[in-house]
């Protein structure tokens, strides 16, 4: 179906109960579920919510909360505003290598609880000190809503230290690994302090959305290392994710298509199939340098976009 350019899209989700993506007209989130694909309903499936013809959270969703949930309308962005992104062009490029046990599955406990996160990778410490985790905070959401810690970016009072002293430690698993839950590489602690970090900004105001975690020296880590800055509009980078097809298969090739001091948006092939729950995985350049922290993914007019938190803001919040 064509859309109007004049139409409001809510491109980053997806209705959960009906599937449609992107989401046209308002968007209801629910803010008591941890972040992920079951907080959003459009608004004709809102509507079928609140009369109890649809349920919520969704029967596949883990961890729901019990008890009444609380939503929150979106207004979406306009069509019209975002339909260059579609006509950067793109041009296949050689992937960069990356290298056994760079990128890792955290496993973030806290106490006798554990949550596991999507994607998370370890950077080389430009400040001379233990090589870094870098993740997307939002990953920590469940963990941050069962310790009943709101880091979303509408809570003025939260400090960035409430989360620190509530993560006891991270297991970190080789990704690439055939059987990655038996393959521990270490473990990392002492989460930094981001005064400025945060979660549940519209996307693909993203820049916010980062964790970053001391490694032990004792970690079975390959560090990778920081790009110098951000990538430019037309210039092709690499999402690092386990594909399923060993070493040849460990990247998935994307164009940025706009990059601002707020945003890093990128657009992948159109016969791409994304695997889903990739937040956290590393953004890399034509060397294998990370450019920034892939967030989240969304459909426009049958193409894949992704966001994510890039290097210049990456390193602003580290003090880099």
């Amino acid at each position: 179906m064509s859309l109007r350019a004049d139409v409001s899209v809510h491109i980053w989700n997806r209705c959960h109960a009906c599937g449609a993506a992107p989401i046209v007209g308002l968007r209801f989130t629910c803010q008591t579920c941890p972040t992920g694909a079951d907080n959003d309903l459009c608004q004709a499936c809102y509507h079928q919510y609140e009369q109890g013809r649809i349920e919520h959270p969704s029967p596949e969703a883990r961890e729901a909360p019990a008890g009444r949930h609380v939503f929150r309308r979106f207004e979406g962005s306009e069509r019209e505003q975002v339909l260059p992104w579609l006509a950067v062009p793109c041009a296949v490029a050689p992937a960069p290598t990356v290298p056994d046990r760079s990128v890792v599955r955290p496993e973030f406990r806290s106490g006798r609880e554990s949550f596991f996160g999507a994607y998370g990778f370890v950077v080389v410490a430009e400040d001379r000190g233990s090589p870094l985790l870098l993740t997307a905070l939002h990953v920590l959401d469940e963990l941050a809503k069962f310790n009943g810690v709101d880091c979303t970016d509408s809570n003025t009072a939260y400090t960035g230290r409430e989360l620190p002293g509530l993560v006891t430690c991270v297991q970190l698993y080789d990704l690439f690994a055939p059987k990655w839950m038996l393959a521990e590489l270490g473990t990392a602690g002492d989460m930094l302090p981001l005064p400025n970090a945060r979660i549940a900004a519209i996307e693909p105001y993203s820049q916010s959305d980062i964790a970053a975690f001391r490694v032990a020296p004792s970690t079975l880590i390959h560090p990778l290392r920081l790009a110098a800055g951000p990538p430019a509009t037309g210039e092709p980078i690499w999402l690092a994710i386990n594909r399923g097809g060993g070493l040849r298969e460990r990247t998935v090739q994307a164009v940025a298509v706009e990059t601002t001091n707020q945003t890093l948006v990128f657009r992948f092939p159109a016969e791409v199939k994304m695997p889903h729950h990739t937040s956290g995985a590393p953004l890399l350049n034509r060397a294998g340098q990370v450019v920034g922290i892939n967030v989240g993914c969304g459909m426009l007019d049958g193409n894949m976009l992704g966001h994510g938190a890039h290097v210049g803001s990456v390193r602003r919040h580290l003090g880099w």
